[in-house]
């Protein structure tokens, strides 16, 4: 073997290892940040909000307490991260996924008198909404986490199947 010969060899082992180290990134890539991105993440996180701020009131009106009403929209909110996930989503969409129903759901068991502004009556000033919402910000990077893990997971044994 010549010297040019090796020196080609080595060109070559160098750009499959190049290769290589550029597919494990964009594999990094799409498990972080997902196929589908942070659009659709940020809609259902918006419209997960909504629901669960006003789930309280709809589960009330019908005899439901709140402990109940907080377990199910915590499950429904695991449930549908990792479903996002698993379509595509990817680790962060997934949390900011979960952040929004978490974010509803904690506002209202632990946040000041629904649908009344703090400032008036002397209410709680805006700690009332920061404990809550930073609460919900720490839970949704668990749930979201753990669901992207088990969305991915899911896809995976899908797409062998």
């Amino acid at each position: 073997m010549t010297g040019d010969e090796a020196g080609d060899e080595r060109t070559a082992d160098a750009a499959s290892d190049g290769d290589a180290a550029e597919s494990r990134r964009a594999a990094l890539r799409r498990i972080a940040l997902g196929e589908s991105g942070f659009e659709r993440a940020t809609v259902w996180s918006a419209v997960g909000f909504a629901l669960s701020y006003v789930a309280f009131d709809a589960t009330a009106a019908v005899g439901v307490e709140s402990a109940a009403t907080t377990g199910a929209l915590a499950a429904v909110t695991a449930i549908g991260a990792v479903a996002f996930a698993a379509t595509g989503g990817g680790a962060f969409p997934a949390i900011l996924v979960a952040y929004g129903p978490f974010a509803g759901t904690l506002l209202r068991g632990l946040g000041p008198e629904p649908y009344v502004l703090p400032f008036v009556a002397g209410a709680p000033a805006a700690a009332a909404f920061t404990a809550p919402l930073a609460l919900a910000g720490a839970v949704a990077v668990a749930v979201g986490a753990a669901s992207a893990i088990v969305g991915f997971l899911v896809s995976r044994i899908a797409a062998t199947r």
